[in-house]
């Protein structure tokens, strides 16, 4: 078991790729605490990993509410002993035109998605800074390298989060820290189907959350782990040409 004797703190892990990750940890030998808001499917995810002879403690958490993040891993290692590795997975969506796109449903998504993490991977630092060991992995999104229409508030997060995650790693490195970023492409989650505002529909290539789980995983049990994670890494060709193609982006 690669991760036995780790303890792993994933969030988002109530559903989709965090639900995956978190039973994939679990599977190589990880003691899992699951955060999520949703204390229903939370609880299911914990059962089955149980029951699969797994470790996992549930954590209702709401990362729109900063009273609720503020302190939580220090508090968490006080009571279980030291996180080894944070995997900042959970999201939100907002969907529509910016036209169309409020304020209150704009900072609702950075609250989530940037806020949080930024919060989680602050405290993290601290703590595994201390001890000059541990791992951090962000799930960020490709989709947060180049802007689509009709999801901008969703994918300025993101991008947000891909910056962020680039100043830490080098800020980590000197603290003994290791900082991975995971970039998705669309994945077969019921994310879209929760998204909030108008809908919006994946084009292309869509993975499991079971294959971006198996990357993220192998990140984390390496010992040299890298930076960036493509769990599709055709998606590097997208980056490339958008950077040198900008002008093109209207088409997609």
């Amino acid at each position: 078991m690669r991760l036995q004797n780790k303890r792993i703190l994933v969030t988002g892990a109530s559903s989709g790729i965090g639900e995956a990750v978190a039973k994939a940890c679990a599977h190589e030998g990880a003691e899992v605490i699951l955060l999520s808001e949703c204390r229903q499917d939370l609880e299911k995810v914990a059962v089955a990993i149980g029951q699969s002879g797994g470790k996992a403690l549930p954590m209702v958490v709401d990362l729109n509410h900063q009273e609720q993040v503020d302190g939580l891993i220090p508090r968490l290692e006080q009571e279980l002993g030291a996180i080894d590795i944070l995997i900042n997975n959970a999201g939100v969506g907002l969907g529509g035109l910016v036209s169309d796109i409020s304020m209150k449903g704009l900072r609702f998504v950075f609250e989530v998605n940037f806020l949080g993490l930024f919060n989680l991977c602050q405290q993290a630092l601290i703590a595994m800074g201390s001890r000059q060991k541990g791992h951090i992995i962000n799930v960020t999104s490709a989709s947060g390298r180049f802007g689509l229409p009709g999801v901008s508030a969703y994918v300025a997060s993101k991008g947000a989060c891909h910056i962020f995650t680039s100043a830490l790693r080098s800020e980590a490195k000197l603290l003994g820290v290791a900082v991975s970023e995971v970039l998705p492409i669309s994945t077969s989650t019921a994310f879209f189907d929760r998204l909030e505002g108008k809908q919006y529909k994946p084009k292309g290539v869509v993975q499991t959350p079971e294959k971006v789980a198996e990357c993220i995983v192998r990140c984390a049990c390496s010992r040299r782990p890298q930076a960036e994670v493509l769990p599709y890494p055709l998606i590097r060709l997208a980056f490339v040409i958008d950077a040198m193609l900008p002008s093109e982006r209207s088409s997609r």
